[in-house]
């Protein structure tokens, strides 16, 4: 995935991945949500955290990915005002929240910081 989406080598993945944990949670939605025959989805993703050199620049490689840019996390914070028009799909969220968390930006005296725990890991897994 890592070459395919971003051109990153094998050599430099292997070297600087790091398994993170995982979220999970669940969505309704479809054509026909707002007459009670949506769809509901039920989504497990494991996050992995990758190192990579300073002067590393990722290219587009499959079409998927239309570029890359670098935020710094004054940005990625703004971002999540939801007047804010981003180029960040909107289930990229909680991956994010969720390393904002694991790397202490988001601390336990944050508003409401237990129920934004319990919510990045409620979706059923089964």
């Amino acid at each position: 995935e890592c070459l395919e989406e971003a051109g990153i080598p094998p050599e430099l993945t292997k070297k600087g991945i790091q398994p993170a944990g995982a979220i999970s949670y669940e969505s309704y939605g479809g054509k026909f949500k707002d007459d009670g025959e949506g769809v509901m989805s039920r989504v497990v993703l494991f996050c992995f955290d990758l190192i990579l050199p300073n002067d590393f620049v990722p290219t587009a490689h499959d079409g998927e990915v239309d570029y890359f840019f670098q935020w710094e996390m004054r940005d990625i914070a703004k971002s999540m005002d939801p007047k804010y028009e981003d180029p960040i799909k909107p289930n990229c969220y909680p991956v994010i929240i969720d390393f904002l968390i694991r790397s202490g930006c988001i601390s336990p005296d944050s508003p409401k910081y237990l129920d934004v725990l319990r919510t990045l890991r409620s979706g059923s897994c089964m």
